[in-house]
């Protein structure tokens, strides 16, 4: 199969998706792989492994999980249209970005100066091998996609992320990058064991946690979680995937995707007096734009027949997790210190937890260690360096507390929340707040 790439597949346009320079892209790539390679494998009720290699050629992630359907796949290579409406949603699952993989599939294109980047996928059954290229006689890049058999993998999904000679990856400069961000996975995702093989050296982080404590990316949405507009992007986006050659949803498949609203007979006594039983979602667009009364009516219907959730349901570390962590490298155990806020915005109304953990280290010269994360992902930077009630961002309130870069501390803040307000496609900063 051969398609067309986009056009603006460039730098410039990929920095703004990723919300990072090139020299940090491969940290992208591992990122995304691994953020992906997690939602998929906790929908399914086994321990999840993660395996991550870096060469000088390549970085390959692979999983447990149930393996990525072709179909899928084939959706992430088709750049006219998004593989999925998952920015419309409003959860607390890492990211929503949307457009991860495609950002992924284009950063080794890019990097080889436009003229060829390459992937290699495993997965149930089939090897894809992907390339990215450009076609001489209309000078656009084109992706050609061929999938052979490859009976040796029933399970899991493994991608390769062909490096170019061009941009040379540096596995020993790497690997201390790559070691803090896949220990913040680690951290954040007690239940997941995650194995880093940079180069031959085999670095292992096991699991504290038998099973997933948060909550996972196949769970129901609340309808409280949803204002009107967002939940006018979410029918628009169910609108226009059909439009695109998408299923056809009825409003009551609509409601149904909601926690608490998946019984036939409440969803019977909501929508009769709406009068959308049978209604399709399409028809719920009037004059070219989704009808705001009636989705309103809706809404309002769908929050008054369900329970909204209390913020410790979205998922809580713990003190214990935490506390055994910054143990484990290095803190001192008499100074970790642990604090949790579960409550409810009162802005938004919508519900969230924020964790902060914190010990002194050993002195080791390594100074002050800072790990973020928002929806148990991990930050490349601080993200929250935006917000007002802080001003300057974590690492300036630290040093406002005398908490200097030089100081052997690790600092550990997450938070989350069914929907952020990201500044960026790469989910690098938050909105003030």
């Amino acid at each position: 199969m051969t398609v067309k790439a986009p056009r603006k597949s460039v730098q410039k346009e990929l920095v703004v998706q990723t919300g990072h320079e090139p020299e940090r892209w491969p940290e992208v790539v591992l990122k995304e792989l691994v953020d992906n390679a997690l939602d998929a494998a906790e929908q399914h009720d086994q321990p999840v492994e993660i395996a991550i290699a870096l060469r000088p050629d390549g970085i390959t992630v692979a999983d447990n999980g149930p393996g990525l359907p072709a179909e899928v796949l084939e959706g992430v290579l088709d750049f006219s249209v998004r593989v999925s409406s998952k920015d419309a949603y409003v959860t607390p699952t890492r990211g929503a970005q949307g457009n991860a993989l495609k950002t992924v599939l284009a950063i080794p294109f890019v990097l080889s100066g436009g003229m060829v980047g390459a992937h290699v996928i495993r997965a149930r059954g089939l090897e894809h091998r992907v390339t990215v290229a450009v076609d001489p006689l209309r000078r656009v890049p084109v992706i050609r996609h061929d999938a052979v058999p490859c009976p040796d993998v029933s399970s899991g999904t493994s991608w390769r992320v062909c490096w170019p000679e061009q941009a040379s990856l540096n596995v020993e400069a790497l690997t201390p990058q790559f070691l803090q961000l896949v220990s913040g996975h680690a951290v954040l995702n007690p239940h997941v064991a995650l194995t880093l093989d940079a180069g031959g050296a085999v670095s292992r982080f096991e699991r504290s946690a038998a099973t997933c404590g948060h909550w996972r990316p196949n769970e129901p949405m609340s309808a409280h979680w949803f204002s009107l507009e967002r939940f006018r992007t979410l029918v628009a986006a169910f609108v226009a995937a059909e439009a695109d050659g998408g299923p056809s949803r009825t409003v009551r498949e609509l409601v149904a995707m909601f926690r608490g609203l998946s019984g036939t007979a409440k969803q019977k006594a909501l929508l009769g007096p709406l009068g959308l039983s049978r209604v399709p979602v399409r028809e719920l667009v009037k004059e070219g734009d989704v009808d705001r009364a009636v989705i309103a009516s809706l809404l309002t219907a769908m929050q008054g027949a369900s329970t909204p959730v209390k913020p410790a349901a979205l998922g809580v570390l713990g003190e214990a997790h935490l506390g055994a962590w910054l143990k484990t490298y290095g803190g001192v155990t008499d100074t970790v210190k642990y604090k949790r806020i579960a409550d409810v915005d009162d802005r938004t109304s919508l519900p969230f937890v924020v964790e902060i953990a914190f010990a002194a280290r050993h002195p080791d010269g390594d100074g002050r260690r800072l790990l973020t994360g928002t929806n148990w992902s991990p930050a490349l930077v601080d993200p929250f360096r935006a917000f007002s009630g802080l001003g300057f961002g974590l690492s300036g309130l630290l040093g406002h507390l005398h908490v200097e870069p030089a100081d052997p501390v690790t600092v550990v803040v997450h938070l989350a929340c069914p929907t952020l307000p990201f500044t960026d496609r790469g989910k690098a900063s938050l909105e003030a707040l």
